[in-house]
């Protein structure tokens, strides 16, 4: 099958017999879909892949984890099934590495992780590997970090804004002030902070990412825009979840990061299906042959997908794998 573009053909609801780019099913355009006002099926109903699905990525907060940081059953299960049924699954998140790996683990996911948004990739550790606070280190593949310059002009204008940010320096989480914010991401992303007097001074050196929480949604909404606005092209500002408004490197992404380790498995992107539920991980269902979003997703994720699934706490990854006979 010829490499699909990037922008996913938009198949016409009333066609049900329709070939779809990638891995779907037939239609009368080989093109990529594009984003319309109709939201795809729930993957109970949508098109079956075509061919044999050879890679899943999967993001992990919102679209497996659930808001209380829970995993469902069905969905561990189902991706160790996957795994052991010779099916390589990928996690995709924007964590930091220390903290996607516990996850990692209780999935027994076997590849690398994309971390940070996509800036980071590394393999999962081996024995006599380093560590860091007692946790340890996979090798580094990848790393696009935010430049010193950038990282600087960035936590200047979330200053002039009033907005909490932190920087990830080496596997740290760094803020300057003690502010609830912190605290609520470091709740989630169950790490420590370290605290910092000048968090200018501190990313001196660059940093693989930088965040603003910003619990406020219009003033999250504000601080996002006016942070993209400030750094330009030097940036990619993005969203995790709702108060994350997230730097990166222009060319870190989960898309491009996972573009890597298809063509490390000798897996074209057409045969791999991406799951999730966020703007940062559009780069990641637009790459992918089959892309499923969650169905509380917002309406510019939903749109890129050829299929819905439900929210971690209803099980919907599992059932995108039952569905696909991954598991």
């Amino acid at each position: 099958m010829r490499r699909q573009r990037r922008r996913r053909p938009r198949r016409p609801e009333a066609q049900a017999c329709c070939q779809s780019r990638g891995l779907g099913v037939a239609t009368t355009t080989a093109h990529r879909r594009s984003v319309t006002a109709i939201d795809p099926p729930p993957i109970s109903s949508a098109p079956r892949p075509g061919r044999r699905v050879r890679l899943v990525a999967l993001d992990l907060d919102g679209t497996c984890i659930d808001a209380q940081l829970r995993l469902h059953p069905r969905i561990r299960d189902a991706v160790r099934a996957t795994v052991a049924g010779g099916t390589p699954v990928v996690i995709a998140s924007g964590r930091m590495y220390r903290s996607t790996l516990p996850w990692a683990q209780e999935l027994r996911v076997r590849e690398p992780l994309i971390c940070y948004q996509g800036a980071v990739m590394r393999e999962l550790p081996e024995a006599g590997d380093p560590e860091l606070d007692g946790v340890p280190l996979g090798r580094l593949l990848s790393e696009e970090g935010v430049d010193a310059a950038t990282a600087a002009s960035a936590v200047r204008r979330a200053r002039t804004g009033g907005w909490h940010r932190q920087a990830y320096i080496g596997e740290r989480l760094v803020c300057e002030e003690d502010r609830p914010e912190a605290h609520l991401y470091a709740g989630i992303a169950r790490v420590p902070i370290h605290f910092v007097n000048d968090l200018e001074h501190a990313v001196s050196q660059g940093s693989t990412k930088l965040v603003c929480v910003v619990t406020d949604p219009a003033e999250a909404d504000r601080c996002e825009s006016e942070i993209a606005a400030a750094l330009g092209p030097a940036a990619r500002v993005t969203r995790s979840l709702p108060p994350f408004v997230e730097v990166v490197n222009p060319r870190a992404g989960k898309g491009p990061a996972l573009r890597r380790l298809c063509r490390r498995h000798g897996v074209d992107p057409a045969d791999a299906v991406a799951v999730g539920d966020a703007p940062n991980d559009l780069d990641m269902l637009e790459l992918c042959g089959f892309a499923v979003a969650v169905h509380t997703a917002p309406t510019a994720v939903k749109r890129s997908a050829d299929a819905l699934c439900g929210a971690p706490e209803e099980g919907g990854v599992a059932d995108v794998l039952e569905a696909l006979d991954l598991a």
